[in-house]
Formats: C-alpha cells, sequence, structure tokens
C-alpha cells in the first residue's frame, strides 16, 4: 500500500559519489533501520546516467520471521528521470518528478522488494532516500478446522500489526485444500486493512503464495493447493466486523459461488443470489460481532417457480445442515430473527434478494 507520510525534521542533501551498494546482510535483523544508500538520514543527489536496482529483502529463517517497512522519498527532478518499485507481491509502479514525494511498502515475509533508481544524462539535481526497518513478527498459533455444523472462520479483529497481546498471524490446518471467502461491511469498507492483510497458501515457512485479502473482496474466494492457510496483517489499527470464512474445497465447490456476508451492528446490507441454469448458488451470513441475525426483508418476485430453491439453512451448507426457513414463504414473515451467529442462504432456480443486519449494543 502506498501511503503519504510526513516527516518531522528537516534533511540535509548529501552531494558524494553514489554507488550501487546493496544493504549487507549484517543489517538485517528484528529492531534494526537502515538508510539507503550510505545509511544516512541525508537525501542523497542522483548523478546523471545512474542507474541501479536495490533489492531490499526480509528473509524468514529457522529462528526469525521478519517483516519489513519501507519509506521511500522521491525527490526526483528531471522530466526524464524515474523510479521503478517492484512490491513484495510482484505489483510494478512507475515513479517521476511528478509523484507522491514520501511512499510507503511493506516487505512480505520470505519476499522482498526492489527499487530501480534511473536518472538520464541532464543532472536535474534529483535526490531519493531509502529507509528500511525490520520487525520480529509474532507468528500465531495453527488451529484445526471442525467439521460438521460449525462455521470455519478468523475474525480478523483477532490478529494485529505488532501488538503487545495479539499475533501477527493464525494457521488454520484442513484435511484437504481450504476455500476462503471474505465476510465485511458492504459500506464500512476496509480498504486499508484488507491491502495490509495477507493470506499464504500454507504458512511462512512453505509459502506456495501470498495474496494480499483485497484482492477477494467481493470476488471469486481464494482456493489454497495446500491443506493450511495462514492469515496475516501488518495493520496496526484493529478492523472489526471482518472475518474470513474458510470451507473445505469439497464443500465449496458444490455451489458456484459459495460467498460470504458479514451481518453488521446497526447496518442493513442487501444480499443478492443469482444461479447460473441448475447451479446451486449459496451465501454465509455471519454475525461477525454478535449472536444474533435479523433478516428484514426478502424478494423474489411475483412468480416464484415450484422448482425455486430458496432456503435458509443451519451452518455452513453440508449433510449437517438443517432448513431453518423457506423463503419462497417467509415474505410475509419479515423481519425474522434468528438467534444464530451463522446460517446459509441457498438458491437454485430462481434468483433473489435479501437483507440482513445485526441489532445494535
Amino acid at each position: 500500500m502506498i501511503r503519504l507520510v510526513i516527516l518531522c525534521s528537516a534533511i540535509l542533501v548529501t552531494v558524494f559519489a553514489l554507488d550501487c551498494q546493496q544493504i549487507p546482510d549484517t543489517e538485517i535483523f528484528a529492531g534494526d533501520q537502515f538508510w539507503y544508500p550510505y545509511n544516512s538520514t541525508n537525501y542523497v543527489r542522483i548523478p546523471p546516467n545512474f542507474n541501479c536496482t536495490y533489492v531490499i529483502k526480509s528473509p524468514v529463517t529457522d529462528t526469525q520471521v521478519l517483516y519489513g517497512s519501507v519509506t521511500l522519498t522521491n525527490l526526483l527532478k528531471g522530466v526524464n528521470d524515474y523510479m521503478i518499485v517492484t512490491d513484495s507481491m510482484g505489483a510494478r509502479s512507475t515513479l517521476k518528478y511528478r509523484s507522491d514525494s514520501f511512499l510507503e511498502y511493506d516487505i512480505f515475509p520470505g519476499k522482498q522488494i526492489s527499487i530501480q533508481v534511473v536518472t538520464k544524462s541532464v543532472d536535474m539535481k534529483s535526490e531519493f532516500l531509502i529507509h528500511v526497518a525490520y520487525s520480529s513478527v509474532k507468528v500465531g498459533p495453527t488451529t484445526q478446522m471442525k467439521s460438521g455444523g460449525f462455521l470455519n472462520y478468523v475474525n480478523l479483529a483477532s490478529i494485529k500489526g505488532f501488538d503487545s497481546v495479539l499475533q501477527n498471524s493464525v494457521t488454520v490446518q484442513g484435511n484437504e485444500p481450504i476455500s476462503m471467502s471474505l465476510a465485511t461491511s458492504a459500506y464500512m469498507f476496509p480498504t486499508l486493512y484488507l491491502f495490509h492483510s495477507y493470506v499464504i497458501d500454507g504458512d511462512f515457512y512453505n509459502q506456495t503464495s501470498v495474496h494480499r485479502l483485497i484482492d477477494f473482496e467481493h470476488a471469486t474466494p481464494f482456493v489454497s493447493t495446500q491443506n493450511r492457510i495462514t492469515l496475516v496483517t501488518f495493520q496496526t489499527e484493529s478492523y472489526y466486523a471482518t472475518a474470513a470464512v474458510l470451507n473445505p474445497i469439497s464443500e465449496a465447490k458444490q455451489f458456484n459461488p459459495l460467498s460470504s456476508q458479514a451481518s453488521v451492528n446497526g447496518e442493513i446490507d442487501r444480499v443478492g443470489l443469482i444461479p447460473e441454469g441448475q447451479d446451486q448458488e449459496a451465501c454465509q451470513v455471519l454475525a461477525v460481532d454478535s449472536k444474533t441475525i435479523i433478516m428484514t426483508s426478502v424478494s423474489l418476485g411475483s412468480n416464484v417457480l415450484s422448482s425455486c430453491v430458496a432456503q435458509v439453512v443451519t451452518g455452513p451448507p453440508n449433510n449437517s445442515s438443517q432448513v431453518l426457513l423457506d423463503l419462497t414463504k417467509a415474505q410475509g414473515l419479515m423481519p425474522f430473527t434468528f438467534n444464530l451467529k451463522y446460517f446459509t442462504v441457498i438458491a437454485q432456480g430462481c434468483s433473489f434478494s435479501f437483507t440482513i443486519m445485526s441489532p445494535e449494543h
């Protein structure tokens, strides 16, 4: 994530010859800070015809899992001067003289960020500075997925960036690959939190792939290749009414798709289900911060065919589920209160929408 940063103190400019020295391995440990390229807080003048790629890594070893925070000061002045940043997720951006001056990036554990600095033949007195700070990641516990009528989910308020009590991560182990969907508020969209939060296919020590959670908001669920996934955040502020809902792939693949929605205290959210053909579509509704879900309305249209399946069932949708409410016959029952933390709404052969909320405390 790129964020504007305000520096509170004046920094002088360093004008001596610039080389392409990389950060020494001896400077990579928890609690250390390093300023590129001379470990000085002075801005650095970039000579003409300069081209260097600084590679900054955040290693994972048997003894420590490191997270890196990078602040890049962009004081380019030449129209043809530029910097290319490739972040630890592989996203690439080009910075020029009109780009933001102060930018921040995460370095995910076990990955690296690269910053290519390029100037042309005319000396425009461009300057830059890279600040790197390393922290030790608090690796959380590994929990086993439950089966039957239990909905597996991780309340993302239970993990936090560098908190004195909470860990940065939690790992969930299953018996088969795992489908993950996000249950969030439709209005209080946690963009910053989800950008700085991640899902690992595997764990820190065995990463098949890593993705930002923001990639799966209102999108196709993430499906792992391993039988475990790890939820990680480096965001220092907690965000409530947000959860990662986990299903065994054998459970999720019965639906196209199997999604999730948070039931938020005092907020009415609308969910629409539009199954294709004879496919089943399902949405798992989770009261992240409550134990009550109120279905305030349901809209099926005027001509409901006998083949229409529109049901509320207990738990995640599997062989343990029991029908709680037939929505084809429930329009006159709204609002309907479920004294449950979660349930699933299933649609087949018809499209409909419903609204849900949880009571305010």
